[in-house]
């Protein structure tokens, strides 16, 4: 698997920035057995870990829960999207109208299957672990989002991304299965082409970031 850049490599105080992607199954070194009936457009859900990161995946997944949802920010609308296995925890934020991710949404309601890729950095190459779960064909929740005017990527925006998961994600998370607790929770950036230009010419640096609570009001998280 292509795993250029899956780590960005402006540090946010000393923790890098885990950059998700959406890749297509023709970008692939070599297809995944998992794959088998997908299109080669079939966009991958990826998520990068380092080795040592990787050995907090379980060897054995008897309970597993993938989940959408979304973040209220104090301007915008973030998705949220959880991959749960046993108690460790893959945590993707992405815009919410990005036309990239909902064009990824629709080939994965399509063929009902969205098929996820974990990348390990081994400290002298690459290594992936491939997996898919179901994703019925149903409107979501959150579509009415959709609708709305796309927003404008800036490097403030992807500032407020980079800080939430570096920090915010992994203290508010919470176990998708209710009778296993989290141990471990890793979260990205959902990195798709309209943020690449900002990600690649912005020092990631920390922002002071505001989450709307259900309540309505908001909680300030310092950078």
């Amino acid at each position: 698997m292509n795993a250029r850049n899956a780590h960005n490599a402006g540090p946010i105080g000393k923790s890098p920035v885990a950059l998700g992607r959406l890749q297509a199954l023709r970008s692939l070194s070599a297809r995944p057995k998992m794959a088998q009936g997908l299109p080669d457009d079939m966009p991958f859900l990826t998520f990068p870990l380092k080795a040592h990161q990787a050995r907090c995946l379980p060897t054995s997944v008897q309970n597993f829960n993938f989940g959408l949802g979304h973040m209220q920010l104090s301007d915008r609308m973030l998705m949220t999207m959880r991959l749960q296995l046993e108690s460790t925890q893959l945590y993707w934020i992405a815009e919410m109208t990005d036309p990239e991710l909902w064009a990824a949404i629709d080939m994965w309601r399509k063929y009902e299957r969205l098929p996820i890729g974990i990348m390990i950095d081994n400290g002298d190459g690459w290594g992936a672990m491939f997996l898919e779960t179901r994703f019925f064909n149903e409107q979501l929740r959150d579509e009415k989002y959709r609708a709305a005017p796309q927003r404008e990527a800036t490097a403030h925006d992807w500032h407020e991304m980079a800080g939430l998961v570096t920090g915010y994600i992994q203290m508010q998370a919470t176990t998708d299965i209710n009778h296993i607790p989290l141990q471990h929770v890793f979260a990205s950036a959902l990195l798709t082409k309209q943020y690449e230009d900002v990600a690649e010419k912005e020092t990631l640096v920390k922002k002071p970031v505001v989450v709307q609570r259900a309540d309505g009001n908001g909680v300030v998280i310092l950078g």
